[in-house]
């Protein structure tokens, strides 16, 4: 809804920014509170035009700034509130809210195209804009729309065997610094919760594949926090956060962290899940390239012996694991003979 005249909307432009004045009296500069009083109406005709609309754009300060697009936030929809699940039913819906944000020069469509066709287009908003949706359309930190954005962010984290998976991890990653940059102070007290620790182990993954080992590990180190408290040290997704931060110190040259981490997992694993297990196979795995950087190839070669005739047992031997190891196998061989 448009003010019905110019005098109306100076009328709410006046009263808006006293309003603003009393609420954040520290705000910077005389520049932010004429925009940030702009924007506050448009806030109020969005409100009136569309509640998804107004809600979206709440949400939207715990995600980065540009590239929100419909895929992602379907991603949160288990448990998650009415409203969200509305908005994000269907590609109508969320862009019936999106147009809404867009008629207000709050939002506007992004360059960003999909992978295929089957992620769609999408939605940036200036920097700006992005500030005054952390510090005034939302006043505090909202833990809630916090923990719904990571969820979406992390869970959205596509594995390494899907088709061109990169194209989506370079989406998802500057969205996975945003929610990195809230997880350390805000979900302290929520450690343990099974689907936001989900999604920190992802994007755990996510940083390790793009190379950024430090974040990775911090991920992954809150991540297995959370696995410990809530489901306990030998539960399997506690186990394979153990495996992930082993590979990780054997990435960061931490070569007796990393041997730690698979001593863990591998004793676990034969545990819960027996010897010939693939997982508890690729652990000992990587236990053989660990004792190999570390120059021990007797011990590097038990392990691909090891891993070899568990993969036989499960697979064919022309399986590519099973081709993988024999050549390993004949490399570090070689290694020796030297």
């Amino acid at each position: 809804m448009v003010p019905d005249s110019f005098a109306e909307y100076l009328q709410s432009y006046k009263e808006s920014w006293a309003q603003l004045q009393q609420d954040t009296p520290q705000l910077l500069s005389y520049e932010d509170r004429t925009l940030y009083t702009t924007w506050g109406i448009s806030l109020d005709h969005v409100r009136q035009q569309s509640s998804l609309a107004a809600k979206l754009l709440q949400l939207w300060a715990y995600f980065d700034n540009q590239d929100v697009w419909l895929q992602l936030l379907q991603e949160g929809r288990d448990n998650a509130p009415e409203w969200f699940c509305e908005l994000t039913r269907d590609r109508l819906v969320f862009n019936k809210a999106v147009r809404v944000l867009c008629d207000h020069a709050l939002v506007e469509a992004d360059a960003t195209l999909g992978e295929g066709g089957k992620e769609s287009r999408g939605y940036g908003m200036h920097s700006c804009v992005h500030a005054w949706t952390k510090h005034v359309v939302n006043e505090r930190c909202n833990n809630a729309l916090a923990g719904l954005a990571l969820q979406c962010v992390g869970l959205h984290v596509p594995d390494n065997s899907r088709p061109k998976y990169w194209v989506i991890q370079q989406r998802l990653l500057r969205h996975a610094n945003r929610c990195q940059e809230i997880i350390s102070v805000e979900f302290k007290e929520r450690d343990g919760e099974g689907s936001l620790t989900g999604a920190i182990h992802n994007l755990g993954m996510l940083y390790a594949n793009q190379g950024k080992l430090n974040a990775a590990e911090e991920m992954y180190a809150r991540a297995l926090q959370g696995y410990e408290k809530a489901l306990g040290r030998d539960h399997t997704s506690t186990l394979d956060t153990v495996n992930n931060l082993g590979i990780l110190y054997g990435d960061q040259g931490k070569l007796e962290k990393a041997k730690e981490m698979y001593a863990r997992a591998l004793q676990g694993y034969e545990k819960a899940l027996g010897r010939d297990h693939t997982s508890t196979l690729q652990t000992v795995g990587n236990l053989g390239i660990l004792y190999w950087n570390q120059g021990k190839l007797e011990k590097a070669k038990e392990m691909f012996e090891r891993a070899l005739e568990g993969y036989e047992k499960r697979f064919r031997s022309d399986h590519p694991r099973c081709c993988s190891l024999r050549q390993d196998l004949a490399t570090l061989q070689d290694c020796a003979a030297d």
